[in-house]
Formats: C-alpha cells, structure tokens, sequence
C-alpha cells in the first residue's frame, strides 16, 4: 500500500513537472519578440516621424508672433483759415481744426503725419492741401512729410516753420507689424502664428499620438499642456508650454510659453547599424533597438541609443523620446 502510493505521488509529480515545462514553452514561445525584419520600415517610419513632434515639444517650438506692441501717437491739432478757394495755416485758435503727430521712422528719419480732409459747415469733405472734393472714407487719413533741419536743395518743402523743412512722401505707409500685443494679454505666452502646422492643443496631441505610445505621453503631456507646480515660489512653476486661449470675443488661439528654453532635439539615425538591444531584452509587447546617431555638426561622435517600442491597439509606437 505504502509503495502503491509512493508511486501515485511521483506519477503526479512528473505529470506536474510536465505540465510546469509545457506552460513556461508555451509563455516563452508566446512571448517571443518580433523579428527586426518584420518591424524595421515601421521603426523607421515612426523615428523620422518623431523630428517634428519632438521639435514642437522640446526644440524651439511652434513659431509665434513678436511680441510688438502698437504705438500711440498723441494726435496734436493745427488750425486752418480760409483764404479764397483754399485753406491756409493758421498760427492761433480757428474754427477750422485738423490733427497731426510725429514719429521717428529707423530708416527715412523724423516723419510728421497729417490730417487733409476737412469737413465743410456744408457737410463738404474737402482736400485743405491740394484742394478738390473728398468722401468722408479719407476723414481719417493721414499724408506724410519727412522733416529736416535745412532745406534740400532742388526739392519745394510743403511747409517750413522755426527752422523745420517738411518734404512729401506721397508713397510712404507707417509699417504694420503682422499682429500686435495689448497689455491685457498674457505676460509669459506669446500668439502662435495663425499659419503654423497646429492651432489648438487638440492637434499637436493628435500629431503626437500618431507617433507615441500612450504610455510615453501620458508622462509628457502634464508638463507640456497643464504645468507643475513643485513649491508657492516665483520659480516653483514651470508654466505648460502650450495652451488654449480664447479672448474677450470668444476668438480662440493657441499660445506658447516664452520661458520653456528649447533643447537640441536634431539627432541623425543610421538606421543600417539598427539591431535588437543586448543589454535589455524584448518581449512579444516591448521591443528595445539600438541604433547608432550623431547629432548634426558633430558627425564623428558618434554614439548608440536604445529605442523602446511597445504594442498598442495592434500597433507598434515609440515609447521613448528619440532626440
């Protein structure tokens, strides 16, 4: 009886140890890693595709408007009289009243703006300078006149006064910066171009995800989207780099930090040396692969970087940054 069940033990021990070999196999088999072959137009296609994204993450980013400012010109009035057909300057209060203001222009010099249409008291536009009728659309016009300290020889000033000589400059137009500030807008985001690749959160995560693994962004898009917060410091804070902005008229925008400093993310792979990582293993989900890079400008350093893939929705995304 005692040898009976001796036997009965070391039967089920063996039919155990049979089964404990067959299911490691079968995990090992399971688990086993694709082949380079089979994934390596993938890799390449998601690393070239990484520059972009990694540029608008960490490099210099989406490009944004200046931060110019537009200036205001106290407007300074200047009376007129009537003299026959025309109108004439007048030295002291009148009725006739037009306005004119002063700026410095870096290339042409000292520029006086000003005003040459009146309105009659017969509800007339007319042109005080050149004479002729007007519409109410040139009201709110300006001419211009560049301003000098002596007269210029072979030209007619249009007006001269306490040493000051005014020459025309029919062709000039004040420049216009593409987008201006106001100081209500906010101190530490600048305007992202209105012709940039993205305009909302929204695409630049969508251009992401197509990209990165979930997993990878999701320990990226705190930083880059929402900010940290690490102390009640001034420099405790490191404000999201991007974020969604709408103004007093409902009008959406996308803004930029301009305190991120940008990292070098230009990397070059040479995607010939590409082999699966010695050093940490690849499974059937996760795929570790080397490769060797340099960094453009310094061709001769160069060095190996390990780039981790994982399985997602029945596709392969990086799982690392590649820069």
């Amino acid at each position: 009886m005692k040898k009976r069940l001796i036997a009965v033990i070391v039967a089920i021990s063996l039919i155990l140890v049979s089964l404990g070999v067959f299911l490691v196999v079968r995990h090992v088999r399971n688990n086993r890693p694709p082949e380079l072959s089979a994934i390596r137009e993938r890799v390449i296609a998601l690393i070239d595709a990484s520059h972009e994204v990694n540029e608008v993450f960490w490099g210099e980013g989406l490009a944004t408007y200046p931060r110019v400012y537009k200036e205001y010109y106290a407007r300074v009035p200047f009376y007129l009289v009537k003299q026959g057909d025309g109108y004439v300057f007048s030295a002291t209060t009148a009725d006739d009243k037009l306005y004119y203001y002063t700026f410095t222009d870096e290339t042409v010099g000292d520029i006086l703006a000003y005003q040459y249409c009146l309105k009659t008291g017969d509800g007339e536009y007319v042109d005080v300078e050149k004479g002729g009728a007007l519409t109410i659309a040139d009201k709110i016009k300006y001419r211009y006149a560049k301003k000098t300290d002596a007269p210029v020889e072979g030209a007619e000033p249009i007006f001269s006064r306490n040493d000051s000589y005014y020459y025309a400059l029919p062709d000039y137009a004040e420049k216009e910066a593409e987008f201006y500030y106001t100081e209500s807008d906010q101190e530490y985001y600048d305007y992202v171009r209105n012709d940039a690749a993205y305009l909302t959160t929204a695409d630049i995560k969508a251009k992401a995800e197509k990209v990165y693994a979930e997993e990878f962004l999701s320990s990226v898009y705190e930083s880059i989207f929402t900010g940290i917060t690490v102390s009640e410091s001034s420099s405790g804070t490191l404000y999201a780099r991007y974020i969604d902005y709408k103004d007093a008229e409902g009008n959406g925008y996308l803004m930029k930090s301009n305190l991120w400093k940008p990292a070098e993310v230009g990397r070059v792979y040479l995607f010939d040396t590409m082999r699966m990582s010695e050093e940490r293993r690849s499974k059937r989900t996760d795929v570790y692969i080397d490769i060797d890079t340099y960094v453009p400008g310094d061709e001769a350093n160069v060095t190996t970087v390990t780039v981790s893939l994982t399985l997602q929705d029945g596709g392969w995304f990086l799982n690392s940054a590649t820069y």
